[in-house]
């Protein structure tokens, strides 16, 4: 994974608006004509052109994104990340097609290539990716906003997208980022939600289904390698038990006490999405479906 210092000194880190090449000069990075100066936090470079947009996505769903992120200690936090790489390989039953996918997209790529997570943090599945985020949680790397990705043109290898473009209000500008950033010959790989019930984190404004997916993401100049569904139709269906029990029983004890029943008895069921999810037709009731692109060149 390329460290911030070795994004900046290769040019591949620069100003969100102008585009030009950033210097880091102490606790700031700094343009190379000194127009613009952005502080860093930790070594984490804030690199945001539009703090209105900051503000505003802090105070979404009651600022609960930003509360739980921060709240939580550094240790919480790498058990979290092997928690989540336990379940994106086992617990989730996502597809052979979405690994085989994911691995081409990140896990293929030599040490010093740039794999950009747009929406990662706080944790990171995988070590070769440098998370970006609006804000320094733990493991982000970059504090960016995804409509005014601060990279050049084509300094990305790989682009990793995950459970992102839903909370987004105009995915469509977000993929022309990733897309204007990524290499010629580059690859992507996008998963996001199809079956899944509203999560306003900090905002939900939409779902995709398959075609939809695929057609965002051509749309901006993509051609797809491959696509389908990533977390099949029994993972869907226990999640949204789960999801009901939680919002309409009554009481706290009783909707709570519900839930976890439900997730340690879906537990049973899950495996058979090893099956289903090698349906063709498993995008139908999928929880998410993903997509493996490639910007030509």
């Amino acid at each position: 994974m390329l460290t911030v210092a070795e994004q900046i000194a290769q040019g591949k880190l620069v100003c969100p608006r102008t585009r030009q090449a950033l210097r880091l000069l102490g606790e700031e990075v700094v343009t190379v004509d000194g127009g613009r100066r952005y502080p860093c936090r930790n070594g984490v470079p804030i690199l945001l052109a539009d703090a209105e947009r900051f503000s505003a996505y802090r105070t979404e769903a009651g600022g609960s994104m930003f509360r739980e992120y921060e709240a939580l200690p550094a240790t919480v936090h790498r058990w979290l990340a092997a928690l989540d790489r336990l379940l994106a390989r086992q617990g989730d039953f996502r597809s052979p097609e979405a690994v085989v996918a994911f691995d081409a997209t990140v896990a293929a790529q030599p040490p010093d290539a740039l794999c950009l997570s747009v929406g990662g943090g706080p944790l990171r599945v995988h070590p070769n990716l440098v998370n970006l985020n609006l804000d320094a949680f733990a493991n982000v790397d970059v504090v960016g906003d995804a409509y005014e990705l601060p990279y050049a043109d084509g300094a990305v290898d790989a682009v990793y997208c995950e459970a992102v473009l839903e909370h987004l209000e105009d995915p469509r500008q977000a993929v022309g980022e990733m897309f204007r950033v990524l290499r010629a010959g580059g690859q992507l790989f996008a998963a996001t939600p199809f079956l899944q019930g509203f999560h306003a984190y900090p905002g939900h404004y939409q779902n995709f289904t398959l075609l939809g997916h695929d057609r965002l993401f051509v749309s901006q100049g993509f051609e797809i390698l491959s696509s389908g569904a990533c977390v099949g139709p029994t993972v869907m269906l226990s999640d949204l038990a789960a999801l009901y029990c939680r919002t309409y029983l009554p009481t706290r004890l009783l909707s709570r006490g519900a839930q976890r029943l439900v997730v340690l008895a879906s537990l049973l069921v899950r495996p058979l999405d090893r099956r289903l999810n090698r349906s063709p037709d498993a995008h139908v009731l999928a929880s998410t479906i993903y997509a493996h692109a490639r910007k030509p060149g």
